[in-house]
């Protein structure tokens, strides 16, 4: 943990600005916020961390139950910014989604209402089925 903060603060220091706990927290990197759910934590963070997750059921409310999807979404967006291919597996790429979408709703109810407004990935998913002819057996969005 120190490694990723003790890195925040030289890149912010390498710029020249001033460091700051809300400047350092910006700076840390989705790495470091999906690693405090990794299980060598648990003991230290997690009875914290869960009150981040207010709407996830009851039930379910393991430390693993959301690393799992979380750690899935950063291998996800690590293929996508190193410019990785992704459409390799379309019904991935929509699970991966859902799961997120489900996430986003454990910590505020109405983001997964509200995303829906601007959210593109089933249509740009139908739109590569189709022009790839592969036909629509993979796009189905659970909210």
């Amino acid at each position: 943990m120190h490694r990723y903060i003790s890195q925040a603060n030289k890149q912010i220091s390498g710029r020249k600005e001033f460091s700051s706990p809300s400047k350092i927290v910006a700076e840390l990197t989705l790495g470091f916020w999906v690693t405090l759910l990794n299980s060598e934590y648990e003991k230290i963070l997690w009875k914290d961390l869960r009150l981040a997750f207010p709407n996830m059921p009851k039930a379910i409310r393991q430390r693993k139950n959301i690393s799992a999807p979380l750690n899935r979404f950063r291998t996800f967006r690590n293929r996508v910014f190193h410019h990785e291919p992704i459409c390799w597996n379309l019904a991935k790429i929509i699970e991966i989604h859902n799961e997120m979408i489900l996430v986003m709703g454990w910590i505020n109810s109405d983001i997964p209402t509200w995303i829906m407004h601007f959210d593109r990935v089933t249509s740009i998913v139908n739109k590569i089925e189709n022009e790839m002819g592969w036909g629509k057996k993979y796009v189905q969005r659970v909210t």
